[in-house]
């Protein structure tokens, strides 16, 4: 079962079309920077709350791994849209 923050996380990463839909109809890129910052806060905490690499149980570990990986994809492809280049591990 997905913890909330899981959860929570799952439903930010869905609406970055939405996102960038709005950023384009509305001409304003800091929707994409506002998003992507919330996104990155709502990580970093999530990451203080749970262990990745350390949970024992595999499909959770597993889950975890596409989740930061799914996140980074994220960041990095809206920052993209913005024309900021990111690293590519942090």
């Amino acid at each position: 079962s997905l913890s909330s923050k899981e959860k929570d996380l799952v439903k930010r990463i869905s609406l970055f079309p939405a996102a960038v839909e709005e950023a384009g109809d509305n001409y304003s890129p800091a929707i994409i920077a506002n998003y992507c910052y919330e996104l990155v806060k709502e990580f970093n905490q999530f990451y203080h709350d749970h262990s990745i690499l350390g949970e024992a149980n595999e499909s959770v570990k597993n889950f975890r791994l596409v989740l930061a990986s799914a996140v980074g994809k994220v960041v990095q492809t809206g920052m993209g849209l913005l024309g900021v280049e990111m690293p590519e591990r942090m």
